[in-house]
């Protein structure tokens, strides 16, 4: 699967950075998805739900470490994008 679009909606909080929904393939959209910078790196959270026990469960994940990898790398790109063009 190949990313296809990516929305960007910023945020001004100390750790979430935007809120941001990925297209994939032109044929599936996924809302939700935080990018929190961390004082290592910027990682992404999934969208997620509180399930029993005040766990939070997420409602859609990648299925490998090399998938949330280039997730990752492509939704920090469009960011820096759109950080640097203020």
């Amino acid at each position: 699967m190949k990313v296809t679009d990516i929305k960007i909606r910023l945020k001004d909080e100390k750790k979430v950075k935007a809120i941001v929904e990925v297209t994939l393939d032109n044929q599936l959209i996924i809302h939700g998805i935080r990018l929190v910078q961390t004082d290592k790196a910027f990682v992404i959270t999934m969208p997620h739900f509180k399930g029993k026990g005040d766990k939070y469960l997420d409602l859609v994940h990648p299925a490998n470490a090399d998938f949330r990898k280039y997730l990752t790398d492509e939704i920090v790109t469009k960011y820096q994008e759109l950080v640097n063009k203020k």
